[in-house]
C-alpha cells in the first residue's frame, strides 16, 4: 500500500454561527465520558480536489480524554462541483492543549470529472489548535498495490 495527498483542510469551529462558541461538549453523567457537538467552515486545497467548505462533528469524549471526532460535511470545488466528506477516528490531546489526530475517511461526489474520489479510502492527520481555533488536517488515498 502506499500514500497519494488528496487535500488538505485548514478549518474553524464557527464561533458566531448556530452553536455558541462553535462547539459543546455535554457530560451527563458526572464522569469524563460525554458528546460534542460544533460546526465550522473552511478550505480545502489539493492539486485535483480544492475549494471551500463547511462541516459538523458530533465526536463523543472517552473516559481517558480521547475524543472520537465523527465529522461529515460538504466540499464546493473551485468549479462548483458539490463532494461529500466523512472522517472518523482518535484525537489526543497534549498537556498545551494541542489536539493530535489520526484519521480515516471517505469521499462521495456526482459526475465524471470528480468520480475518482467515491472508491477512495483515506487516512489523515490532523492537529487542533484550540487557542487559534484553527484544525489542520492532511489527507492522503490508501492506494492497494496489490492488484
Amino acid at each position: 500500500m502506499r500514500l497519494e495527498p488528496v487535500c488538505t483542510f485548514e478549518w474553524s469551529y464557527d464561533a458566531d454561527g448556530r452553536v455558541s462558541g462553535g462547539y459543546v461538549l455535554l457530560r451527563p453523567f458526572g464522569g469524563d465520558d460525554g458528546a460534542g457537538y460544533g460546526e465550522g467552515s473552511g478550505t480545502v486545497t489539493g492539486n485535483r480536489l480544492a475549494g471551500t467548505c463547511v462541516w459538523s462533528n458530533q465526536p463523543r469524549r472517552r473516559g481517558d480524554g480521547r475524543m472520537l471526532p465523527d465529522v461529515r460535511g460538504l466540499i464546493v470545488t473551485d468549479d462548483g462541483a458539490e463532494v461529500l466528506f466523512t472522517l472518523t477516528g482518535v484525537t489526543v490531546f497534549t498537556d498545551d492543549g494541542r489536539g493530535g489526530q489520526n484519521l480515516v475517511g471517505t469521499f462521495t461526489a456526482e459526475g465524471e470529472h470528480y468520480a475518482w474520489v467515491n472508491d477512495l479510502v483515506c487516512v489523515a492527520e490532523g492537529v487542533i489548535v484550540p487557542a487559534a481555533n484553527t484544525i489542520l488536517i492532511h489527507v492522503y488515498a490508501a492506494i492497494n498495490e496489490l492488484i
